[in-house]
């Protein structure tokens, strides 16, 4: 397929694309305004480390240590924990205790309807980190803003709370390690003084004051740190801030507009895919190229659409609406035929289609009309023995045909009559007989075909179709030439195809393809038909011409 084709495909399946986007755009937006509102609320947290924190490990191990990432991934799970929502779900019991005092107090305070148990908290909590900073979040997902705000608020004051009371109890551990580490200490200073006493101030050895000393210095040292500890104890914070509070939820979904881009540009891509997928499946011709392509012939004909409120059935186009765009086509299909340069003064050509119900019968009958319009004598002959139509549109005897020909019961001469118009004759089928197919293939039939020949410049058959029987198989080699009829809605690519390799295998000369029942707002082609009104005195003398040619 070319680019034209690809576009082609999108213009003509157009409203499968249109259709599949609005039903899914249609769905997408019940399926929006049916779910419940969401709302989020989020507290922002500074985490630093604390002075008691480099109290305890040092300034250098602290930084040495602290990774901010680790740090805040750690700090997530721990707010996710079962123990935290456990803690928040009794502070929030609390507060609400506390808020329903105050209602009845006659305060406007929020209270919601059920407080969430600790399983439900646990899935509403969620962890946010504020990239390149030491600030994260706690984000709370609820179908109800006001308490998507307190959950909130809630969840970053236990937090905060729990790891206050944990780097307390730290700092509490060292400080009784520092604290029974002072003890020993005094323990050996006590018993360095002892020693030093034994020697009542004199010559009291090297050794002893040197363990003495060290020891008073561990004993500074250490005192010092317990100092520290305890102060750092009582002012612990943990390097935690609530430095954004929780404010009401803001609504997260439903959110119609994007949701309907979403399902606008899914809509697209699934009606394109099953404007392709159709296209894919629809074995019908369509274009000027579907049908020269599987029919592997050049189109001479196209024939537009005759509505049947406009003409009865089996009445000739050609005589009957002069001013139809159809006879246009007939005049077309007249001229592309004549320079087909067929050998020799007779033109004996075989209509045929694949299929029935194509219109090769009217496109023939037309044809001839047009013909002897023009002069030209032409004989139409029914060679579709089975189910022939060649004599309901002319007024003949339908007892008198060709079958009667072929058995030999009538000459070829009684068998032609007179169409009713100038210049036009007519050999029916006749009675019907039992075996169709060998009488058509017959070696009398194609007699009858050269006979015929001398008498009128153009001789028209019309047979069955190609894939209903083996008659136009058989008469396809006794003619000059074979002209395709297909009915445009009707025309399937096998059918095209099987037709154009049944007839080359018998090496019938194909002339060209008829497209019957073209409507001007098909893919076909840009058809534009000007209806044209004619005048009285222009109608009064087409009646004439009719009249005179019914008399010819």
């Amino acid at each position: 397929m070319e680019l034209k084709d690809y576009i082609n495909v999108l213009i003509n399946r157009r409203w499968i694309i249109v259709g599949t986007i609005a039903v899914v755009l249609a769905l997408t937006l019940i399926f929006t305004f049916l779910q419940a509102p969401v709302y989020q609320s989020k507290v922002e947290i500074l985490s630093e480390v604390s002075s008691a924190s480099e109290s305890v490990l040092g300034s250098f191990f602290t930084s040495a240590l602290f990774d901010p990432d680790r740090y805040i991934q750690t700090q997530t799970e721990i707010i996710k924990t079962d123990t935290m929502a456990q803690a928040v779900e009794s502070a929030l019991h609390i507060k609400y205790e506390e808020d329903a005092r105050l209602r009845q107090e006659g305060e406007d305070v929020y209270i919601p309807e059920e407080i969430p148990a600790a399983s439900e908290l646990a899935s509403m909590v969620g962890v946010e980190q504020v990239q390149r900073t030491n600030i994260f979040g706690i984000v709370i997902t609820s179908n109800d803003r006001l308490l998507a705000r307190d959950v909130a608020q809630a969840y970053a004051e236990e937090y905060i709370a729990s790891r206050q009371l944990a780097a307390i109890r730290e700092i509490s551990e060292a400080r009784r390690e520092v604290w029974n580490r002072i003890q020993e200490v005094e323990e050996e200073i006590g018993q360095a003084t002892e020693q030093a006493r034994q020697y009542e101030g004199r010559n009291v050895p090297a050794e002893i004051l040197n363990e003495a000393q060290r020891a008073v210095n561990l004993w500074v040292a250490l005192y010092e740190k317990y100092v520290t500890l305890r102060i750092a104890e009582s002012l612990e914070q943990r390097g935690l801030e609530i430095v954004q509070p929780a404010k009401s939820g803001t609504k997260t979904s439903p959110r119609p507009t994007r949701n309907a881009v979403l399902a606008i540009f899914l809509g697209l891509i699934l009606g394109v895919g099953l404007a392709f997928l159709v296209e894919y499946l629809d074995d019908t011709l369509h274009t000027r190229e579907d049908f020269e392509r599987y029919y592997d012939t050049s189109i001479i004909g196209e024939i537009p659409h005759i509505s049947g409120e406009n003409l009865p059935r089996n009445h000739i186009v050609y005589f009957e609406m002069p001013q139809h765009p159809a006879v246009e086509g007939y005049r077309t299909l007249r001229t592309n035929l004549q320079f087909l340069n067929l050998e020799g003064k007779a033109r004996v050509i075989l209509f045929t289609s694949a299929g029935p119900e194509e219109g090769k019968s009217t496109v023939m009958v037309n044809l001839g009309a047009a013909l002897s319009e023009m002069g030209k004598k032409v004989l139409m002959i029914e060679a579709d023995l089975r189910k022939p139509v060649l004599d309901k549109y002319f007024k003949v005897s339908p007892g008198k045909g060709i079958s009667g020909v072929l058995a030999g019961n009538i000459s070829v001469e009684e068998a032609v009559q007179p169409g009713g118009y100038e210049n036009l004759y007519v050999m029916v089928a006749g009675v019907k007989p039992p075996n169709p197919a060998e009488l058509v293939a017959s070696e009398a039939m194609r007699a009858v075909l050269e006979k015929v020949k001398e008498s009128a410049d153009f001789i028209l058959v019309d047979s069955p179709p190609v894939l209903a029987a083996s008659d136009a198989m058989a008469l396809a080699s006794m003619v000059d030439g074979v002209i395709f009829v297909t009915n445009h809605a009707k025309a399937v690519r096998d059918d095209a195809r099987r037709t154009s390799e049944l007839l080359r295998k018998v090496n019938a000369r194909v002339l060209g393809l008829v497209v019957n029942n073209i409507a001007p707002s098909t893919r076909y082609g840009y058809y534009h038909y000007y209806y044209y009104t004619p005048q009285p005195e222009e109608e009064e003398e087409g009646g004439r011409r009719r009249l005179f040619r019914r008399k010819g």
